[in-house]
């Protein structure tokens, strides 16, 4: 799940900042990529009035914009890349352009080199600003799925934020999509996720919940794979041993 480049632009179509995070778009010019972005304002309004971001997906990849003010701020990702991480990443990098913009002047033909400006919003797009303060707590929480997993009660495990950052996972690579997926989904319908099950076609069986930590962090949700010779009512104990035990660790 890869976030790969930010820009900040204003309604005009002007680069004002872009950032490459991975090496996918390194080579590529800003001004080259901006009048795509300029052209698809001046097709769709639509997409710089609203409130919420807009999402376009194209060619394997997902464009996801948002308009704050005079700025228009747009995230290319992975099509896989989770849309509540997405909007949680935009919604931290708007504030830190806004204080920026409170101590320095940036005129709307000139873009933006600042080394401290930069470091911000790599941390923001990697998710370190969020997970930093709470990374003494994630970790007793890894281990213990470390554990059990070298132990055989678990095939693998996988710990997300509720806004869909990763914090762990040892889950194959289509668990993890579907995962994620279905917690974007939820969250966009605002149904409940208390504790969901399915079973694969080799029959081994993934389980997930929601755990709440009202006191110390934001919800967490743990999906787990069970061996396919485990029984349900084995696999929704042993989730709930590991979710005290997870309480009980923060």
């Amino acid at each position: 799940m890869k976030l790969h480049s930010l820009f900040i632009l204003t309604k005009a179509g002007a680069c004002l900042y872009s950032r490459n995070i991975t090496e996918h778009f390194e080579n590529i010019e800003p001004n080259l990529i901006t009048p795509f972005f300029s052209a698809i304002f001046s097709f769709s309004e639509s997409v710089i009035s609203k409130e919420t971001p807009e999402v376009l997906e194209m060619g394997g990849f997902r464009i996801v914009f948002k308009v704050e003010g005079e700025h228009i701020y747009a995230l290319l990702a992975d099509t896989s890349a989770n849309i509540l991480y997405i909007n949680s990443r935009l919604a931290n990098i708007i504030q830190v352009f806004k204080e920026f913009l409170e101590d320095n002047v940036v005129e709307d033909y000139e873009e933006i080199h600042n080394s401290e400006f930069d470091a911000k919003i790599v941390s923001i797009i990697k998710g370190d600003d969020e997970l930093s303060s709470s990374q003494p707590l994630y970790k007793k929480i890894i281990d213990l799925i470390k554990r059990l997993t070298l132990e055989n009660e678990i095939l693998g495990a996988g710990l997300f934020t509720i806004n869909g950052k990763i914090i762990f996972t040892s889950l194959p690579q289509d668990i993890l999509l579907s995962s994620l997926k279905e917690l974007e989904i939820r969250h966009i319908a605002n149904t409940e996720y208390s504790l969901t099950f399915y079973s694969l076609e080799n029959n081994q069986k993934v389980f997930s919940r929601i755990i709440d930590i009202p006191w110390k962090l934001d919800p967490l949700l743990i999906v787990v794979l069970y061996e396919s010779s485990v029984p349900l009512g084995m696999c929704e104990v042993n989730l709930e041993k590991i979710t005290k035990t997870i309480q009980n660790i923060i």
